[in-house]
């Protein structure tokens, strides 16, 4: 004896199955590689600092930007003091720091502000990976394991 399917509940077995999928990673904002134009050009702040899977408390986070031009100077604030140096973004979202011309101006703080700053750009000169997502709202600096991870978020928004 054949039983026949009434059309509806194959519709609603579809939709069923649809919604299955809708926790997959893929269905949240999307992570692309950053190129110069991506990367470089905005004024990024800090929202996120995380070394060695831990996330690093930080006081003030817009006291703690990035900014790169397209030929490749990167330049910011970290806390108290500015930072500046040369990188290059590389096609498939590489970064390639020259450490020999990363500097920091020194001027002193409260110990707890000073060990922030220090945090930061030791993190930020071991990030050999840049994406973006939410629409280029965002950008993260990384390291290739995951330890280090820099979430900034575009100045102003």
């Amino acid at each position: 004896m054949n039983k026949v399917v009434p059309v509806w509940f194959i519709g609603l077995a579809i939709v069923i199955a649809g919604c299955m999928n809708m926790g997959d990673k893929e269905s949240g904002p999307s992570q692309t590689p950053g190129t110069v134009s991506s990367v470089c050009g905005d004024k990024w702040e800090l929202r996120l600092l995380r070394i060695n899977g831990q996330a690093i408390p930080i006081d003030q986070p817009r006291e703690f930007t990035f900014l790169c031009s397209p030929g490749g100077e990167a330049m910011g604030k970290s806390g108290l003091n500015t930072y500046r140096g040369s990188l290059q973004v590389t096609t498939n979202g590489g970064l390639l720091w020259d450490t020999a011309s990363f500097a920091s101006t020194k001027m002193a703080g409260p110990p707890q502000v000073m060990e922030q700053e220090n945090q930061y750009l030791r993190a930020l000169s071991g990030t050999r990976q840049a994406f973006v997502k939410s629409g280029g709202g965002r950008l993260i600096l990384r390291d290739v394991s995951g330890d280090i991870y820099i979430e900034y978020i575009k100045a102003g928004l």
